[in-house]
Parts: structure tokens; sequence; C-alpha cells
């Protein structure tokens, strides 16, 4: 009896051990099904963040083509002028500074400390040589006025008046006054006949 139930307790133990088996080997076919599941779900993340990188490649690209159109042409005109404008020792410097420039220019590095310090320099060259040439052409017209209108002692008066044919002098003053008495009396009497 004992080498029978050794043997039925054997045979459980076996069916014991298959039954886990099979629960062992069916969570591993769950685990990997989880893992392929996951790899697969990774896979569509990271062919999604590569198109929008693509894309935001792309549109950066196109951005910064026209930033370096707008500041390819702040170089060819505004700063041109100025750093013509600006006298050196020596010719070369301009020509590296003007290098070094057109780098900023193909690296589209507008935020750059330079490049902003030029643009400000040379916006304010062109606002000072603009109000330099106004102030020119108004000093020519105030010219051409003064020795166009008041040239000649003709067109120096208006109207009917014109320049004293002789100038008083004291001497005149004093003459009327001896004649005439005292300047005060006369003006009173002036002032009592006028009416207000």
């Amino acid at each position: 009896m004992q080498s029978q139930e050794g043997s039925e307790q054997k045979q459980t133990e076996v069916k014991e051990n298959m039954t886990s088996n099979t629960t062992e080997n069916n969570n591993t076919k769950t685990d990997m099904t989880n893992v392929l599941k996951h790899i697969q779900d990774l896979e569509s993340n990271n062919s999604t963040l590569k198109n929008q990188l693509k894309e935001a490649v792309e549109r950066n690209g196109k951005l910064s083509a026209k930033t370096r159109e707008g500041m390819q042409s702040a170089l060819d005109t505004l700063m041109k002028k100025w750093m013509d404008a600006v006298e050196t020792k020596d010719p070369n410097v301009k020509d590296e500074f003007k290098g070094g420039l057109e780098r900023l220019v193909k690296n589209s590095a507008e935020d750059n400390g330079v490049w902003q310090m030029m643009v400000s320099a040379s916006s304010l060259y062109q606002r000072q040589e603009h109000d330099l040439e106004s102030l020119r052409v108004e000093n020519t017209e105030l010219r051409t006025k003064v020795n166009g209108l008041y040239g000649e002692d003709v067109t120096r008066t208006v109207g009917s008046k014109s320049k004293a044919d002789t100038q008083l002098g004291p001497a005149d003053v004093m003459d009327g006054m001896s004649s005439g008495g005292n300047m005060w009396d006369s003006f009173y009497m002036d002032i009592g006949r006028t009416s207000f």
C-alpha cells in the first residue's frame, strides 16, 4: 500500500509539475506578447518622432533661408555704405570684417551681438547721413533767400517804405528841443489831443 500511495503521490506531483509548466509557458507567452507589443509601440513612436523632426528641420531651413536673405540684403545695402565710409589704415581690415559678417549671414546668426551692433551702427549712420543732407538742403535754401531777397536795397523794402535819405543824430534832437521847449510838455499835448 505504501508503494501504491508512493506511486500515486509521484503521479500527482508529475501532474502538478506538468500543470505548472503549462501555466509557466502560458505566462511566458503572455509576457512575450506584452514585450513585442511594447516594442511595436516604441517603433511607432520613433517613426512619428522622426517624421516630426524631419518636418521641423525643413521648416527651420526655410526660415533660415529667409533670415539669410534679409541679413544678406542688410549687409549689401545698409552696412556696405557704412563700411565704405569708414576709413582704415589697412584696406584688408575691411575685407576681413566683411568676411566675418558674411560668415554670420551664412550661419543665420541674427541674434549674434556683433551682427546686432552692426545693424544699429549702420542704421545710425544712415539716419545721420539723411539728417545731414536735410540740413545741407535747408542751408542752401536759406542762403538763396538771403542772397536773393535781401541782396539789393530795393528788395529790402516793402511797400512805400524806404531807407532814410539822411541819418538823424543827437544834435538834431537837441535842436528840436531848444526851439520847442520841453519834450514832456510836447508829449502831454500830443496825448491830450488824441481820443481813445
